[in-house]
């Protein structure tokens, strides 16, 4: 299976398009948010959004971030999460927002991938065994123009922009 990682989009709906574009180019089985989805504005956004994202239901699923409130949540047809470990091509991946656990505060029993958001700054790297991504902010990027999201396969996992340039990658073993 394929799976897409998207973070922080905070209700931008043109960003979310484009990742849904993404999403259907890389022929992806499944598609995790990593938190900060809804806008805090922009009940409209929210709901255009979550409209999208029902739709995915089961095929998608959605990490709470600091800024998506309860209204939000419960637009959604399916259950959210803090963390979460999803067993992935053969390696547990741990997946959360980052506002509670990060890659300098890994949680117990964290798998072998650890994938959060929070930051703004997208990320790939390996680390004392550990592989440690984020992919960024779709809505509000920072210290990059680059707007990211990351693909995991079962050979690697994938850093890449929303236009799909390669941005980095590891080979999974």
């Amino acid at each position: 299976m394929k799976y897409m990682f998207i973070s922080d989009i905070h209700g931008d709906v043109d960003r979310f398009n484009e990742a849904l574009v993404s999403f259907n180019n890389e022929k992806a089985d499944y598609l995790v948010l990593l938190g900060d989805t809804a806008s805090s504005t922009s009940r409209n956004s929210n709901e255009l959004i979550s409209e999208e994202l029902n739709k995915l239901n089961p095929k998608v699923e959605v990490i709470r971030g600091n800024c998506d409130s309860w209204d939000f949540i419960e637009m959604l047809n399916f259950e959210t999460f803090d963390l979460d470990n999803l067993f992935v091509n053969g390696k547990i991946a741990t997946v959360t927002h980052g506002h509670y656990y990060s890659t300098i505060n890994l949680p117990e029993n964290c798998g072998e991938i650890f994938l959060q958001g929070h930051t703004h700054i997208p990320m790939l790297q390996e680390v004392n065994g550990k592989i440690l991504g984020n992919p960024g902010s779709l809505g509000r990027p920072r210290g990059t123009d680059l707007r990211c999201y990351i693909v995991i396969d079962k050979e690697k996992i994938s850093l890449k922009t929303l236009e799909g340039r390669l941005v980095k990658e590891i080979v999974l073993s």
